[in-house]
């Protein structure tokens, strides 16, 4: 969840960057909210999945036979 906080904030600054150079903002604005839709899909689609235990379990797993040698 602090990633898609992050990832807000970062599009809203370029936004605020881009309005103040003048330019294109319609079409940037959603630009951006198309790439921020995007990416929540995949979150979703990977926690919903399971796919993010797995990953989790896998690198937990990785780190203790690093550890283990």
């Amino acid at each position: 969840m602090q990633n898609l906080i992050l990832l807000k904030e970062i599009v809203e600054q370029r936004i605020r960057m881009r309005t103040n150079r003048g330019g294109d903002e319609g079409q940037t604005v959603f630009e951006y909210l198309g790439i921020i839709v995007i990416i929540v899909l995949i979150i979703g689609a990977i926690v919903g999945s399971g796919l993010a235990a797995s990953i989790a379990n896998a690198i937990t797993q990785a780190l203790a036979d690093i550890t283990a040698h």
